[in-house]
């Protein structure tokens, strides 16, 4: 404006309603900002909208930030996968979806409680309704499992220490708990130990147990085999006896010094026995002699 000139009343309002719509545009786009968790990008939506963008488009231009992109990496996912494209407020719906499901089922905190947790299953297309029925199946197989096998999860491993809710999510998700194939090992090396359990009263190991799923070997296996050798693992007098886990090594043959270990015992036991059995003859005929006379 030259030296001089006036400003009308007409312009001094369009000015500052114009201040003022900048305002009202750069509040409600940080709104939503904060809504995403994006409170950082606050600053370049300012510099686009003092570069004359519209509110729609500082939204859209925002997108291309690596903060949005990293916050919001499901809907790339999804674009590499031709799926249809979602806007950010229905993502956030999703992952509210997500989340009350997950917190309905007790699951744990940590567990599915950031953006990274959910955009695998928004970038998979996976529905809220989706993830219900996930989460209803989980939970209904955590309500009829073995209770000797559940109680294994949680000594082997510490799943379900807490609550059933651990045990939950383990099932629901193989790769956040543990990857598909750490937790099949992981089921059937606490169903060996549970078999155990069963057969001796005492469980087995995690190194022992693995080794046995390494070798293929059943719960049927193990019960067949440690329940007629149950006795080994007692204390008797002047001997303590033998865990079930290195009996479980002797028997599967995992481990040579375990081996002799068993043999050992059983010689001793042996030996023990025959003792006793003298012993017991020795002081039937004594009484024996004592009566005829």
């Amino acid at each position: 404006m030259a030296e001089g000139d006036t400003v009308t009343t007409d312009e001094a309002v369009t000015a500052a309603q114009g201040t003022q719509d900048d305002r009202d545009a750069l509040q409600i786009i940080k709104d939503a900002l904060a809504g995403y968790g994006l409170d950082s990008l606050s600053a370049d939506a300012y510099r686009f909208l003092m570069e004359g963008s519209s509110t729609d488009s500082v939204m859209i231009q925002l997108q291309d930030t690596e903060q949005f992109q990293e916050r919001f990496k499901g809907l790339e996912m999804r674009r590499q996968q031709g799926l249809a494209a979602i806007s950010p407020a229905e993502y956030i719906g999703l992952e509210r979806g997500y989340r009350q499901a997950m917190e309905t089922a007790g699951l744990p905190k940590g567990f599915y409680d950031s953006p990274d947790d959910f955009a695998q299953f928004i970038g998979s297309d996976v529905s809220e309704a989706e993830m219900r029925q996930r989460v209803s199946m989980a939970s209904a197989a955590v309500s009829n499992i073995n209770p000797e096998l559940k109680n294994q999860l949680q000594e082997l491993y510490g799943i379900g220490t807490e609550n059933d809710g651990e045990l939950v999510a383990y099932f629901l998700d193989p790769d956040r708990g543990v990857n598909v194939i750490e937790q099949r090992l992981q089921m059937e090396s606490a169903g060996l130990s549970a078999a155990a359990i069963q057969a001796t009263g005492t469980g087995l190991s995690k190194d022992i147990s693995r080794q046995l799923v390494g070798q293929n070997v059943q719960e049927r296996e193990i019960s067949q085999s440690l329940a007629p050798k149950a006795g080994l693992t007692q204390a008797t007098l002047g001997d303590k006896g033998i865990g079930t886990s290195e009996l479980a090594a002797a028997s599967f043959g995992l481990d040579s010094d375990s081996i002799a270990n068993v043999k050992r015992l059983r010689q001793r036991r042996q030996t023990s026995a025959m003792k006793q059995t003298g012993s017991l003859v020795t002081g039937i005929g004594a009484s024996g002699l004592g009566a005829a006379q």
